[in-house]
């Protein structure tokens, strides 16, 4: 079990998060470009999620957009999981966090999870080397602890986009997924 964190060190945390808004991009290999078309790999994802595609074929599609010198992937962990008392409530948090992230849908595509123990894990991928863009238009992103993956899609990177894309027998990391709510 995680060690309960002081409110101060949770507010640094999320000053850090609000510092990342104005730093420079990580990786000096980024060289910028127009990355993923958002609005076709949406398109993509619900043809292949609602037909029921192997989660190979999904994820060879993905991997056939993903550039890591246009585009990044990131994970994300709600902070405050261990204050969350009730399923409803843990699953509006989720769906506020997306109504607050829809107005820049055509730069970013996201996965949340809420799971049986009220945690909610999600899966970014950003035009862009940061999820800056989304910490200026979502202020309840710093409850969040956000954590790159990549840039280069090694082994480990593709199986954490697979756990998050297309989670085994209704289960993320052995915990029943309660609800599943996409960007978009």
């Amino acid at each position: 079990m995680a060690e309960e964190q002081s409110e101060e060190t949770k507010a640094d945390a999320r000053q850090f998060m609000a510092d990342l808004v104005s730093s420079d991009p990580h990786s000096d290999d980024f060289k910028g470009g127009d990355g993923i078309d958002m609005a076709a790999w949406r398109t993509t994802y619900a043809a292949a999620t609602s037909n029921k595609d192997t989660p190979l074929s999904l994820t060879e599609k993905f991997w056939s957009m993903y550039d890591p010198g246009e585009s990044s992937i990131w994970t994300m962990v709600y902070d405050e999981a261990d204050s969350n008392e009730d399923l409803d409530e843990t699953i509006a948090i989720t769906t506020e966090f997306m109504k607050q992230t829809e107005s820049i849908k055509d730069h970013c595509f996201g996965i949340m999870h809420t799971l049986e123990n009220l945690q909610t894990e999600g899966l970014w991928f950003f035009n862009g080397p940061d999820p800056e863009r989304l910490f200026g238009v979502n202020e309840d992103s710093s409850w969040f602890t956000w954590s790159q993956l990549g840039p280069e899609a090694n082994d480990y990177v593709k199986k954490a986009v697979v756990e998050f894309m297309v989670p085994t027998d209704g289960k993320f990391k052995g915990k029943l997924i309660k609800d599943t709510q996409v960007l978009g």
